[in-house]
């Protein structure tokens, strides 16, 4: 539909990123993405997922992790570096 109304737009991002309360990097991840105009989806461990979910998803147990477009990017780190050596356009 989206290439039917304009065929040069671009097919919006799907972020999402989950989170533990009261951590500091995931609160950097958060304000990262929320400064480059990035729309995502907070997902918290213990209330929208376990651990387990978390490991099997990302095959980490440490928090942020960042998924763009089903891509694992990682920690708040590698968002950094991520969003520093690629184009990553707003959703909004």
């Amino acid at each position: 539909m989206l290439k039917y109304i304009n065929p040069e737009a671009s097919k919006p991002q799907t972020v999402s990123l989950f989170t533990k309360e009261g951590c500091p990097y995931c609160a950097h991840a958060k304000q990262t993405l929320k400064e480059h105009g990035i729309d995502f989806e907070e997902i918290v461990l213990g209330k929208d997922a376990t651990l387990r979910s978390l490991r099997a998803m990302a095959g980490a147990t440490t928090v942020p992790q960042v998924f763009i477009d089903g891509k694992l990017i990682g920690d708040s780190e590698a968002l950094d570096e991520y969003l520093g050596t690629q184009q990553v356009a707003a959703v909004k």
